[in-house]
């Protein structure tokens, strides 16, 4: 089975990060912004692609700072700038009114409750708390390979 490639966004503004607040099958989590790559489709444009849909804003990426890859999936994170537009006016599918979907809010978390909320995947969460706290917001100079259940 080909795993599914998708690109993820790391966005900061004023000590906060945006997430997507998931509730779905009785579950509720966190999910950073992001997507599947479409074929012909750079991780970068994809990236800026997704964070549009999703959440409404315009990002663009800076460097890419983990691979995560587990037995189904390859997920590139990049730590974006948010250059402009409004938070929570995506337009994606997310939006559509499908209740079998889950419930999605686009919003904002304090830095320091990164670690306190089920931000999935946890991997890249454990990772993500330690570089902010070396490194500041932006999580260091290099990819980081992270590997998931």
């Amino acid at each position: 089975m080909e795993k599914r490639e998708s690109s993820r966004a790391i966005v900061f503004s004023n000590n906060k990060m945006v997430v997507m607040y998931r509730e779905k099958n009785d579950r509720v989590y966190y999910t950073f912004p992001g997507g599947g790559i479409n074929p012909n489709e750079s991780k970068e444009d994809c990236v800026v692609r997704e964070v549009l849909e999703e959440f409404g804003i315009n990002v663009k990426p800076i460097k890419e700072v983990y691979l995560y890859e587990n037995e189904k999936t390859i997920q590139h994170f990049f730590v974006c700038e948010w250059t402009d537009g409004e938070l929570g006016t995506g337009e994606g599918e997310e939006f559509q009114g499908d209740a079998s979907r889950g419930v999605y809010i686009p919003m904002l978390v304090e830095n320091e409750r990164l670690g306190e909320i089920p931000l999935m995947p946890p991997e890249v969460t454990t990772q993500l708390v330690k570089d902010l706290a070396v490194y500041g917001t932006s999580l260091g100079n290099t990819v980081t390979e992270i590997a998931g259940e």
